[in-house]
């Protein structure tokens, strides 16, 4: 057999090739694994639940909760404690069930000084333990947890290490990853259908994202009156106002008009983590990023909106709420009363989440010389810092990408530190 070698025509051996490749490819492997398992992750009431499946305790009892009297039943007080049901049993619940399959490569040259691996994943899992609301006819603990779905998970991993030396005192060290993953619901019984975001007839999750977004498409601001006669029917629509799609057309914006609106999984999500050492000195970073996620900016509630949390501060950016001197804002105008209910779920709030974060930076010194002279055989002291920098989307309005549902970012630590030892 022989192996074309560039474009010059002339053709090596496989002896040869062999011969060539061995000090070039230092390590090579293929792997692939297999497990099913269930999942310790769940809820205690789900636990006992299976406790009693298995060993035949009476669900007609299970999960009576103790509590005190009171004059309006709120649980609490002085009085001498009873029961209340809060859950039935179910004596034919059975574990959660995953199957995954991960299918690998490990890969090395030059001695290992560039290395690394890619991965493959598929995880299924059936029987998911959930608990869909009930009906309140159905009175007191009348919502049991059911193996209610089964969800499909794919992913591909690769990660890569580069051991670098210039001269004879400067070595360094980088390593980087990227991930993806995908995921969606592959079944879903009938009794779990509003467990889940989706109207349970016409909209459901099924075939879609465990991570989907579902309410209201925001569709700008009112404005004018004429902008307001011709929209639908939306109760406390007006000039300024947050515009509500009419998604099934019928006229009307009610809880009908809510639809899919995305997922918060992201693109792909990455990172660098770099050290060197130059004689004494040593530092290294670790950068870490998102890409591509839709995220609920939740603090949009307090920044946004006058009328949702009165008698508190506004949020700075009502400064820039729309009038009719600024009909450019996309933040709605000022009031005191939220008649346009603009708290409900809609794609005012997702905004893009992509971030690019220098999550830790540290410096150190060598200081063994020193220490030496004190009966210490190795010191080294060192400065910290944590969460340093972040780039995010320039579309993204709230403190931190990261943490969007938080009124304050993720704080930047510093910490200044001594190692030794003894």
């Amino acid at each position: 057999a022989y192996f074309p070698a560039f474009s010059l025509g002339w053709r090596l051996s496989e002896e040869d090739f062999i011969k060539d490749l061995i000090p070039v490819l230092s390590d090579f492997k293929l792997r692939y694994g297999w497990g099913k398992n269930g999942n310790q992750s769940i809820a205690n009431n789900a636990i006992y639940d299976l406790y009693s499946a298995i060993y035949g305790t009476d669900n007609t009892f299970d999960r009576d909760k103790g509590s005190a009297y009171d004059i309006n039943g709120g649980n609490s007080g002085q009085l001498p404690s009873g029961f209340t049901k809060t859950q039935r049993g179910n004596s034919v619940l059975k574990w959660e069930t995953t199957v995954q399959s991960n299918f690998g490569v490990d890969f090395g040259f030059f001695n290992q000084k560039l290395s690394g691996s890619v991965d493959y994943f598929i995880k299924n899992t059936t029987d998911i333990l959930l608990t869909p609301p009930s009906l309140a006819v159905i009175g007191e603990g009348g919502d049991p947890t059911v193996n209610g779905a089964s969800m499909n998970n794919k992913g591909l991993e690769f990660m890569v290490n580069y051991d670098g030396k210039i001269g004879d005192d400067f070595n360094f060290s980088l390593s980087a990853n990227v991930s993806t993953y995908r995921n969606k619901i592959t079944a879903l019984p009938e009794n779990s259908l509003t467990a889940f975001p989706g109207n349970g007839n016409d909209k459901v999750i099924l075939g879609r994202s465990v991570g989907s977004y579902y309410g209201y498409v925001a569709d700008g601001l009112f404005q004018n009156q004429a902008e307001v006669d011709a929209h639908a029917t939306q109760n406390g629509k007006g000039i300024g106002r947050i515009r509500y799609k009419d998604v099934n057309g019928d006229g009307v914006v009610n809880g009908s008009d809510r639809d899919y609106i995305g997922i918060s999984d992201p693109d792909f999500t990455y990172g660098l983590n770099v050290t060197a050492n130059y004689k004494k000195f040593d530092v290294s970073f670790l950068l870490q990023g998102v890409k591509g996620v839709m995220v609920n900016n939740g603090s949009k509630i307090y920044t946004d909106f006058s009328s949702i949390w009165p008698g508190t501060n506004w949020g700075s950016r009502t400064l820039d709420a729309w009038t009719p001197q600024n009909t450019g804002s996309s933040i709605p105008a000022l009031t005191l009363v939220n008649r346009n209910d603009e708290s409900r779920f809609s794609t005012y709030f997702l905004e893009p989440g992509s971030y690019l974060r220098l999550r830790n930076v540290q410096i150190g010194y060598d200081i063994s010389s020193l220490a030496n002279k004190i009966h210490i055989k190795w010191a080294r002291f060192y400065l910290q810092g944590s969460n340093l920098l972040t780039i995010k989307n320039k579309k993204y309005t709230g403190p931190d990408p990261e943490a969007p549902g938080s009124t304050f970012p993720i704080p930047a630590i510093y910490t200044l530190g001594l190692n030794i030892t003894l």
